[in-house]
């Protein structure tokens, strides 16, 4: 299928209780459409997921911001880090550990806002939907997070954002999915819009 050649998807996890039954999918289906995956969170230590999974982040969330960065290189003796690459697509794994690791997080909020106004498109999964609307992404939008999940709920509407019960939603390059039950929905309509963004 590989409708995602030559686009890069950055997936942030909080440190540790991720949803494995949100990321894994996610991931595979990123990984099978041909697309370069990283993984990003706050440390680089290996996250323990909901249910005993297990992953270990390719990259910190902070370094992540400016995109897939090479090795450093020295102009004007200063190190500069040589861009090697931007994310096309950002997505934000739920799990108990959003609500403590993830939506207080300034640095993804800023790397959310910036891959957004860059162009690009940003989802979120069930109680890291709260990340989209730190980042002023929400507002006056349709939006859909775990039913049940009062938290979450209640950090939608501080965002001006409107609650409505659906698998998922999109609107301007911004994905919300419910649950992992949602995700199945979400896939196929995000890899499509990746695959309008440029390439650089």
């Amino acid at each position: 299928m590989d409708r995602l050649v030559g686009k890069n998807i950055l997936i942030i996890i909080p440190k540790d209780y991720y949803m494995e039954s949100e990321f894994d999918p996610v991931f595979e289906a990123m990984t099978a459409e041909g697309a370069t995956v990283l993984v990003a969170s706050s440390k680089l230590k290996e996250a323990v997921g909901m249910k005993n999974g297990r992953t270990n982040p390719d990259v910190l969330i902070v370094d992540a911001i400016e995109g897939i960065t090479g090795d450093s290189y020295v102009s004007a003796a200063k190190g500069v880090r040589q861009i090697k690459g931007v994310f096309h697509g950002v997505i934000v794994i739920g799990g108990s550990g959003a609500r403590t690791y993830l939506w207080k997080d300034e640095l993804l909020r800023l790397l959310l806002n910036d891959r957004h106004r860059s162009g690009k498109v940003v989802a979120a999964i069930g109680s890291a939907v709260p990340c989209l609307g730190k980042a002023d992404l929400l507002q006056s939008l349709e939006v859909t997070t775990e039913p049940g999940n009062k938290k979450a709920l209640k950090e939608i509407e501080d965002a001006k954002a409107i609650i409505v019960d659906e698998p998922m939603t999109s609107h301007n390059r911004i994905f919300t999915v419910q649950n992992a039950a949602g995700v199945e929905a979400f896939l196929n309509p995000f890899i499509e819009e990746i695959g309008k963004t440029s390439i650089k």
